[in-house]
């Protein structure tokens, strides 16, 4: 009788205990349902998918959703909500699905990966059976002849608002075209041609631009090299028609350094620019975070390969 008892407790703790942990390790779940089995052709049905993680903390991806399931399309897709309960929440999307052909199809099972604590979960719904059916016809009916088109008399009096308002607003529009032509046509100024913008002139105000943005003091060090580095290429393909946007730094620094026409000066800023170039690649490849101090010694060297290397006067305006 006491080893009964005794049974009993340790069976009766262990389903306490069971229980308990039951309710802090709820299971990630997945669901579909649609709010009709069957449609006429040309018809849509709502589907809904639903994951249910096991915590806030969960990771879902969803699952991948084609434009066509084997005789039925996807017309439209709505975004994915959450639904948030006091103990639980709710992710939920609803597809708009609809069949142009009679006959009994499935809406397929959907895979949803679900990340918990460093576990990957796969889950997949159940498939979903649609019947796409015809309009019924009764065929013990006889055919109903075609009627013949039948011609709508108008009078022109019908449509005469329309066509005042159309007689105004064509008058009002031939007004304004004479007086812009008659009278606006000498009271508006010669402007002054400004001369165009030299290339080094571009670059140097570009570059002043960007050092007033203090992005290095915003810690956007990508940002700011990125925008440095296209400056000097910008500036080496107006200046000297090098197709610097186009190569690497490694394949820029090669060609300067074999130049030996009219860009030969570029061998002379050549270590400015690898000073630029490779500290714009770090910070925009390889995330680094450049010192205060390189921000300013780039800008400088920037500044200087533009002044160096600028628009001579014997070379009048080309640039």
């Amino acid at each position: 009788m006491n080893l009964n008892k005794k049974t009993i407790f340790f069976l009766a703790c262990f389903s306490a205990l069971c229980s308990a942990t039951g309710l802090h390790a709820q299971q990630a779940g997945v669901r579909a349902y649609t709010d009709s089995r069957k449609i006429v052709i040309g018809d849509q049905v709502r589907l809904w998918l639903e994951v249910k993680p096991a915590g806030p903390g969960d990771k879902v991806q969803w699952a991948a959703m084609p434009d066509s399931m084997r005789g039925l399309e996807i017309v439209e897709k709505g975004k994915i909500d959450t639904l948030r309960t006091k103990d639980t929440f709710l992710l939920r999307q609803r597809l708009l699905i609809t069949g142009f052909d009679s006959g009994r199809y499935y809406i397929p099972s959907f895979t949803f990966n679900v990340a918990a604590n460093g576990q990957q979960q796969e889950l997949r719904t159940d498939s979903i059976p649609l019947e796409v059916t015809t309009v019924a016809v009764d065929t013990t009916k006889a055919f109903k002849p075609i009627k013949e088109i039948v011609a709508v008399k108008w009078s022109i009096w019908d449509y005469w608002k329309i066509i005042l308002a159309a007689l105004l607003l064509l008058g009002i529009i031939i007004f304004v075209i004479v007086y812009f032509v008659r009278y606006r046509k000498n009271k508006i100024p010669a402007q002054a041609k400004v001369p165009p913008e030299k290339a080094h002139e571009k670059a140097l105000r570009l570059l002043k631009e960007l050092k007033d943005k203090r992005l290095g003091e915003q810690e956007r060090s990508k940002e700011y090299f990125s925008e440095l580095s296209d400056i000097i290429r910008i500036y080496l393909e107006e200046r000297f028609g090098i197709t610097a946007m186009e190569q690497t730094t490694d394949e820029l620094l090669a060609l300067l350094k074999k130049q030996n026409d009219a860009r030969s000066e570029l061998r002379k800023v050549r270590p400015e620019l690898k000073t630029i170039l490779r500290t714009a690649d770090l910070a925009k490849f390889a995330k680094a975070n450049p010192l205060p101090h390189e921000y300013d010694a780039c800008m400088a060297a920037a500044v200087e390969v533009v002044q160096r290397t600028q628009v001579r006067p014997e070379e009048g305006a080309a640039s």
